[in-house]
């Protein structure tokens, strides 16, 4: 069964994104199997407002192509490299990237944007089929660390054969809180347990390569438009890139992540991280 991808529009503020009068939300999304357990209500679900500037390595992006924009999320992974979404990134030809916000529509002494034109998406990206959806993008100069600025650890080497299976994860980012099409005011959060990609994937009728890493729909809680991109933390530790959900963001289903301990070699290469 083959993804279905939605671009959801929303009418921005021409000043604040030059160049264009329209942002999209650019997501991936599989449609649920069998009965639907909730009526469509798109957004963050189950989400809390997070301590300003206590996720420090969420990046805020508004990427542009010839006549397009659309929003997604990111981690500063090295004071030189963000990493996204493979989708975040497909056909972008430049980036806006907003570092050490809260109230990312305001103006915040703490924030730092940068504007860059090289974004590096996976070369065996396969949107439908959602695969390697993981993407970096340089900075045009190194980013000075501050207490709202800093740089999230990868995993090493030795984490590779770990599943994470039961653990406790942390989704962030800035997407819907409601069905109107609003991004969140606030970086908010949600608290998710990961799941097998066999439970995952008997949701979606579909097997789950293990480059993909799910989390559980438990209590309502995941991920939605606008937050394509953002970080999955454990232990302070990003072990997943926000990938795809299901059709309308309905509350009580998976959602999936580009799992990073696939991607370390292809991180390492492409960046200036060092994986230990």
């Amino acid at each position: 069964m083959r993804t279905i991808i939605f671009l959801l529009t929303i009418t921005a503020l021409a000043a604040a994104f030059p160049g264009t009068t329209k942002l999209h939300y650019r997501n991936l999304y599989k449609p649920p199997v069998g009965e639907i357990k909730h009526k469509p209500n798109p957004r963050i679900i189950g989400g809390h407002e997070a301590l300003p500037h206590s996720i420090p390595f969420q990046t805020f992006l508004e990427i542009y192509n010839d006549g397009e924009a659309w929003y997604c999320g990111g981690s500063l992974i090295s004071q030189n490299y963000v990493l996204t979404a493979g989708h975040c990134g497909d056909g972008a030809t430049e980036v806006q990237v907003t570092l050490g916000a809260h109230k990312v529509f305001e103006t915040e002494d703490t924030q730092v944007k940068m504007t860059s034109k090289e974004i590096k998406v996976h070369e065996e990206y396969d949107g439908g089929l959602i695969v390697n959806d993981i993407a970096v993008i340089k900075l045009p100069q190194p980013v000075n660390l501050t207490d709202s600025v800093k740089i999230v650890a990868l995993p090493s080497k030795i984490d590779v054969n770990n599943t994470f299976v039961g653990t406790t994860a942390r989704i962030s980012g800035w997407g819907l809180t409601n069905g109107f099409g609003d991004l969140s005011e606030v970086l908010r959060y949600v608290d998710v347990n990961v799941i097998t990609n066999i439970d995952c994937g008997n949701q979606f009728d579909e097997e789950f390569v293990d480059s993909i890493l799910c989390t559980s729909g438990g209590s309502d809680s995941g991920s939605c438009d606008g937050d394509s991109g953002g970080p999955l933390i454990v232990d302070g530790v990003q072990i997943g890139v926000v990938s795809f959900g299901v059709m309308w963001c309905l509350p009580g289903y998976p959602s999936g992540f580009s799992r990073v301990t696939s991607f370390l070699d292809w991180i390492a290469t492409n960046s200036d991280v060092v994986i230990n």
